[in-house]
């Protein structure tokens, strides 16, 4: 059997149940693996409307099966940069390299809008996600300011050429 083709498009504005159902549960299954921090690093469902509605936020397909999310949207701070956030798959689908083609399509899609930089700041305590931005070319620019000292982030850059 051929494996299902994968394609990432903006989401549509009905899918937002997709989008919260896929953030939950890699939420969940995180926090269940001793990761706290990332439930608290993300918008409510009105920020996530907003988001689609503005086509910053993508789903992932394989086939037709929505099985991850990614946001990349302009940084408030720098016209420059573009902003990673979001980043979830599914907890079956996790572990086929969907987050790396996740990575290369948030690159390509913020050269194509004509940002410099590529920005994301991930909880510490995720090192599986850490190790490959990493991997990928990220630089890892330090702790990220924060009002509380329970949820420690790190700032990743990759300048954009």
């Amino acid at each position: 059997m051929e494996p299902k083709p994968l394609t990432i498009q903006p989401a549509k504005e009905n899918q937002l149940l997709e989008v919260l159902y896929i953030i939950r549960e890699c939420a969940e299954q995180l926090i269940a693996k001793g990761l706290p921090s990332w439930h608290n690093t993300h918008d409510d469902y009105a920020q996530i409307s907003l988001d689609i509605s503005k086509r910053y936020i993508h789903l992932v397909f394989l086939g037709r099966i929505p099985v991850g999310t990614i946001t990349v949207k302009p940084d408030a701070s720098d016209v420059t940069v573009s902003y990673l956030d979001r980043l979830a798959i599914f907890p079956h689908y996790q572990g086929r390299g969907l987050a790396k083609e996740m990575i290369d399509f948030a690159e390509a899609y913020s050269r194509e809008q004509g940002f410099k930089m590529l920005r994301g700041v991930i909880p510490i305590d995720d090192d599986s996600l850490c190790k490959l931005l990493e991997k990928k070319g990220f630089m890892n620019m330090g702790v990220a300011s924060s009002d509380s000292e329970e949820y420690v982030r790190i700032i990743f850059e990759k300048r954009l050429g």
